[in-house]
């Protein structure tokens, strides 16, 4: 723009349209070179989602039964409770037949589709045609009918995309009871509610869980770790809280543990644990103190970093997550919220404000659209909040750095956002400075 008098007037540009135009900008990166990305190994749960659009009726349905006795009561009591205060997270009730209640309280689920942290990061990466490995030992048509065709799964033959398997190529055959789907509640802010004027206050989604699904133990995936690990970007562990909280299934927790020694033995650049609501907090920390030392980097909610270190972390959520970092010899700590996400590390300021504003980039077109999407184009809606923590150095090594989310206060869709933010966090590790990432600190030898 210039005056009459011919001089230059700068333009004044809006705090969010200057965080959209990066985001923009990252998107174009990303899109080019998502294809040439080193692949991402995504474990270890899956599982069949059953999501229901909580309209007032479904509400409504919900309240009516607080106050009956048993498993129905309870949850319908605590569905309620959290919806009316904005919280969303995971009920886990071991009640056998608890979805069968929630399909006949709920009618029909109003979508399908995949769940679990691995599978769901994977997904949000195959659309871009960036490849993701995913062990499946679950390989009933329910299952394979709701993954991406192209994430890709291992054969006694070598690996091949999942949309040209068949239950017939399972890796053995899935023990135990048959897996019930999880039900996904969402709802939407400003949805009307009794006794709340303005409606509900908060977007969000309940998970309900009525069983331990267990790991996914694939032995071909198993078999191909340490083959895999050579040309992988970064290795993913979650779905812990699939694991009975008493600590039984010691062979299951025995085969996790080989599979991460064959990816350390492997020279697998990056190992991210990513956290999830436990049964109970002594569950969350029990899993922090089992599986953290085996990572490199953690990522968790802001809520999820609230329930280890008390309700200071929402207030102070850095000095929170640096004391997790130190805890645990971590060379990063992650940690989502609504409208920011921050790192605590020891790597490149640069690198690590890449990697969380790549995860923040998927999650926004998921929740723009409703699922992955390859269209990540920041959306018009979007705000991006100043009221984030600062970045800084915080000592013995440590420092912080956090962007704003591109966020929606009236999002297509709340779940698997946090899944799909993984995926972008990792992928992001192969894409930086076009090169392969380096290890900061673990030896592949160091299985402590």
């Amino acid at each position: 723009m210039t005056s009459r008098t011919g001089l230059s007037i700068p333009r004044v540009v809006a705090r969010d349209e200057l965080w959209a135009e990066r985001y923009r900008a990252l998107a174009d990166r990303v899109r080019a070179g998502a294809r040439q990305a080193a692949p991402v190994l995504a474990g270890f749960s899956a599982c069949v989602d059953h999501v229901y659009r909580m309209d007032p009726d479904r509400i409504s349905a919900l309240a009516a039964r607080t106050t009956a006795a048993g498993p129905a009561g309870e949850v319908a009591a605590e569905v309620v409770g959290r919806i009316r205060h904005g919280h969303g997270g995971e009920i886990a009730m071991p009640w056998p037949g608890g979805s069968d209640w929630v399909g006949t309280l709920l009618g029909a689920p109003d979508r399908v589709q995949l769940g679990g942290t691995g599978p769901q990061a994977a997904w949000a990466l195959a659309v871009l045609g960036a490849p993701g490995v995913v062990p499946l030992a679950d390989r009933s048509a329910e299952q394979l009918a709701v993954l991406h065709p192209d994430v890709t799964l291992c054969t006694a033959e070598g690996i091949a995309p999942a949309g040209r398997l068949t239950g017939a190529d399972a890796p053995t055959a899935h023990p135990g009871r048959a897996k019930q789907p999880h039900g996904i509640l969402e709802f939407a802010a400003g949805t009307p509610a009794p006794g709340l004027p303005d409606g509900l206050p908060r977007s969000s989604r309940i998970i309900l869980r009525f069983m331990d699904d267990g790991i996914e133990r694939d032995e071909w995936f198993a078999a191909r770790s340490g083959e895999l690990a050579r040309t992988a970007a970064a290795g993913l562990l979650s779905g812990m809280n699939g694991l009975p909280e008493d600590g039984t299934g010691p062979a299951d927790r025995a085969w996790l543990t080989e599979v991460v020694h064959a990816w350390r033995d492997g020279g697998l650049p990056l190992l991210h644990l990513e956290l999830a609501e436990f049964a109970s907090v002594r569950a969350l920390r029990a899993g922090c103190d089992e599986y953290a030392p085996l990572a490199d980097s953690v990522g968790m909610s802001l809520s999820e970093l609230a329930a280890l270190a008390g309700p200071s972390a929402r207030t102070s959520p850095v000095t929170a997550a640096a004391h997790f970092a130190t805890a645990y010899r971590l060379d990063r700590v992650c940690v989502h919220a609504d409208g920011w996400v921050l790192a605590v590390h020891r790597g490149d300021p640069t690198e690590q404000r890449t990697a969380l504003m790549t995860g923040s980039l998927l999650a926004a077109a998921r929740a723009a659209r409703g699922a992955p999407a390859a269209d990540l184009e920041p959306p018009p809606a979007a705000d991006y909040t100043e009221d984030r923590p600062a970045d800084g150095p915080l000592g013995e090594g440590l420092r912080t750095d956090c962007v704003p989310a591109p966020h929606l206060s009236h999002p297509a869709a709340t779940i698997g956002l946090g899944d799909t933010f993984v995926g972008g966090l990792l992928l992001a590790r192969s894409l930086h400075s076009g090169c392969a990432p380096t290890r900061i600190r673990k030896d592949p030898d160091d299985h402590a």
